[in-house]
């Protein structure tokens, strides 16, 4: 029966070998059709191989058919990938779906070069060559859309998962915002209160060691309250938009170790190691103070709450259009549950940590008691806050690895080339 029907089908598999021979030629034609078609939108810079992506693999299965052989694969799957590879490469459904009408409509002009005087294919024969060319239309663009359909769905759902991350983490940074001011707010009452306290005790009768640590506790409160009204002062330069970028060409390198051996006498005091490693000259076009105000306040941060080890400050050229600051410390890192934890929380970069210092050079000491400045730490979160935010105006991006008991790493990318017009 199956042989009976291929000798009747015997021009289809003449047709089918002329396919073949004219291959090359009508996949040219195809994508020189697509080239001209002003409604297809989605141009691209495809090589060949390319562009034609399983077009052959449908061509081969249609091939088989009009032989009565059986296909090696099956259609749909193959147009669902060939409608992937068109996702992937940005093309919207109503491209592909052109460019498979034109390669059908190609297909079927071959079919009457073959035979342009209707003499060679009698009607059994034309009828299974058009119905096979019917059926691995449908199937082609069933396979493609379907594929398609999928695809838009599950990019749908990511979507809108994104939003609602991004919506949850907006409400979580303006709930962060407010735990940062009430810390700050209370830190400065309670300086305060300790400084009342302590300038009515030192205007009672007491002996000169009982005066000089009560100026001690004075000048120490003065001096957070100090750097906690900066801090504030900021924050609200920020809030407001006034903060601006003035750009000027400059040797970064310089500006670190500069504002390093600043900060030498504090580490030396504390007996800290303070260390700078980078480049010997780094030129780059940017916003001087902006970078020495963040370095300042992550320095500051770093010197103030490390009791045993070092800060580690290292600088590097990452390409033509960044450049990279990273410090590095061996202090408590962030307490749990803390505003600066839940902070860090959401700079925590995507791949592993490569925070080493702490693990090389100390070891990892017990969870400590609360101190006398454990209030104090709450409040370190606002100085993280404005560093993100002097960040966000230079278009910079801020990753930060902390892990309690053992200490913290903030590395920061900022762009070689500042752009002038960035604002606040």
């Amino acid at each position: 029966m199956a042989k009976r029907k291929a000798e009747k089908l015997t021009q289809a598999g003449e047709m089918a070998a002329f396919l073949r021979t004219r291959r090359e030629v009508l996949l040219n034609k195809w994508r020189e059709r697509c080239d001209a078609d002003p409604t297809l939108s989605s141009k691209s810079s495809f090589s060949r191989e390319e562009f034609n992506d399983q077009v052959p693999l449908l061509l081969d299965i249609l091939d088989q058919r009009l032989t009565l052989t059986k296909p090696s694969y099956d259609p749909v799957v193959i147009s669902s990938q060939h409608g992937l590879h068109r996702w992937q490469s940005g093309y919207s459904l109503s491209d592909l779906v052109i460019e498979l009408e034109h390669l059908f409509a190609i297909l079927i002009a071959e079919v009457a070069i073959f035979d342009p005087d209707y003499t060679k294919l009698n009607t059994e024969n034309a009828s299974h060559i058009y119905r096979e060319l019917n059926r691995m239309y449908s199937e082609a663009s069933r396979g493609s859309v379907i594929s398609y359909n999928e695809l838009r769905q599950t990019a749908a759902a990511e979507q809108a998962a994104s939003l609602q991350t991004a919506l949850e983490q907006l409400h979580q940074m303006g709930k962060k915002r407010n735990e940062h001011l009430r810390h700050s707010s209370h830190d400065l009452r309670s300086s305060f209160s300790v400084m009342l306290m302590a300038s009515q005790l030192s205007q009672t009768p007491s002996s000169e060691e009982e005066r000089s640590e009560l100026m001690t506790i004075i000048n120490r409160n003065l001096t957070s309250v100090r750097d906690m009204l900066l801090q504030l002062t900021d924050y609200a330069r920020m809030e407001a938009g006034q903060e601006t970028l003035d750009i000027k060409r400059f040797d970064v390198s310089a500006l670190i170790r500069e504002t390093m051996e600043n900060a030498r006498p504090v580490a030396e005091m504390r007996k800290l190691t303070l260390t700078a490693d980078g480049p010997q000259k780094l030129e780059i076009a940017s916003d001087r103070v902006q970078i020495q105000r963040i370095l300042q306040n992550l320095l500051y941060n770093a010197l103030k709450y490390t009791e045993k080890g070092g800060i580690y400050i290292s600088w590097a050229n990452e390409n033509e259009a960044r450049w990279v600051l990273s410090i590095q410390d061996t202090g408590p890192g962030f307490q749990e549950n803390t505003p600066a934890a839940l902070f860090a929380e959401q700079l925590k970069p995507a791949s592993h940590t490569t925070a080493i210092h702490s693990q090389l050079q100390t070891e990892t000491p017990p969870p400590s008691s609360p101190d006398k400045n454990d209030h104090l730490k709450e409040s370190e979160g606002l100085g993280l806050f404005i560093v993100k935010k002097i960040c966000e105006l230079m278009k910079a991006t801020m990753d930060i690895e902390s892990k309690p008991a053992t200490g913290t790493l903030v590395r920061i990318r900022f762009q070689s080339k500042q752009e002038p017009n960035a604002q606040a």
